[in-house]
């Protein structure tokens, strides 16, 4: 293997080089990122797309690049209302052969990429998304050959987003010490930004609005509620296991939810009481999460988990449940 002979390229004329082959399909690629930004829930079933082709400036040399999207709050301080997905772009090089042995493409010897090449390889899948990624840098490509890390942040709503500075970057390359290295933009107020304010956003500084009013909550918190409960029937088909009688908002306060229970020994009753400002209250107190959308959801997939609830208040054969109550 040996590096092709021209003149350094830069990594926007390696990308043009990348397009240009004919064999390149980046359809699934795009349909992948635009379900990223939409729920995680709805991506496609089945591993992600992956891009194998040439290397543009290594001789005899295979590159994959896959992606994968995940929620990264746990990694770093983030708006949670924001519903922000970090994309993950990794990306690998083999040598196309093995001296002297008869090897399968895994166990193919990994090459070193370089680095413009492995940018150029980011700006061809991410497009204009990549102004916004980050290269992720560790101790352990120093001394081994390994995948190389990408990322980029994307709010639900398409809003990109720099990194904060307290995220975990050693959690996405692994070994004991890692740190950033942002791509260069294109767009030249972002530069302009990333000069003046730096490539990092203070974790202290990012933003956490408040909550919607509490009449506008309290309709979301309904709408989802409901929107959840007849998702879960539609997947159980033709099982009638469960038949919902009422969900009924009372002033701004307060949601009722009556079902029964279709068991094999008899129905069972239920009644959520579900005290709204109870409820908003306790998911930012434990999950920091002021989002009518998750409330409603973690309480309207309660049925169908098959509960065992604690000490519930059983009247005239009906269970009651009550949620957001002051302890």
């Amino acid at each position: 293997m040996r590096e092709k002979v021209s003149a350094p390229k830069t990594p926007a004329e390696l990308a043009d080089m990348i397009r240009r082959n004919p064999h390149l399909d980046l359809d699934p690629i795009r349909e992948f990122l635009a379900a990223a930004m939409g729920a995680i829930d709805t991506l496609p079933p089945g591993p992600a797309p992956q891009l194998v082709a040439p290397s543009v400036e290594l001789d005899d040399v295979t590159v994959t690049v896959w992606l994968t999207v995940s929620d990264p709050s746990y990694l770093g301080t983030f708006d949670r209302t924001a519903e922000t997905r970090m994309v993950q772009v990794s990306i690998h090089a083999r040598s196309d052969h093995a001296p002297g042995t008869d090897r399968s493409e895994l166990r193919r010897p990994a090459v070193r990429l370089p680095v413009d090449e492995q940018i150029a390889w980011v700006r061809v899948v991410l497009g204009d998304l990549s102004d916004y990624a980050y290269r992720v840098v560790s101790e352990w490509g120093r001394y081994h050959v390994r995948p190389e890390f990408f990322v980029v942040f994307i709010d639900r709503d398409g809003t990109l987003r720099l990194a904060p500075s307290d995220f975990q970057w050693v959690l996405i390359s692994g070994g004991r010490r890692a740190y950033p290295e942002k791509l260069l933009p294109d767009d030249p107020e972002l530069l302009a930004y990333l000069r003046t304010h730096g490539e990092l956003i203070p974790a202290d500084l990012v933003p956490h609005p408040q909550a919607s009013p509490s009449q506008v909550w309290a309709h979301q918190f309904v709408s989802h509620l409901t929107a959840t409960i007849a998702d879960e029937l539609g997947r159980l088909q033709h099982d009638r296991w469960f038949t919902f009688d009422e969900i009924s908002l009372h002033g701004h306060s307060k949601v009722l939810v009556r079902y029964t229970w279709h068991l094999v020994d008899g129905d069972k009753a239920y009644e959520f009481d579900i005290d709204l400002a109870g409820v908003r209250e306790q998911r930012l107190r434990l999950f920091d999460d002021p989002r009518a959308r998750t409330a409603a959801t973690s309480i309207a997939s309660l049925p169908f988990d098959q509960p065992v609830f604690r000490a519930p208040e059983v009247i005239d054969g009906v269970t009651w449940i009550r949620f957001g109550a002051s302890e």
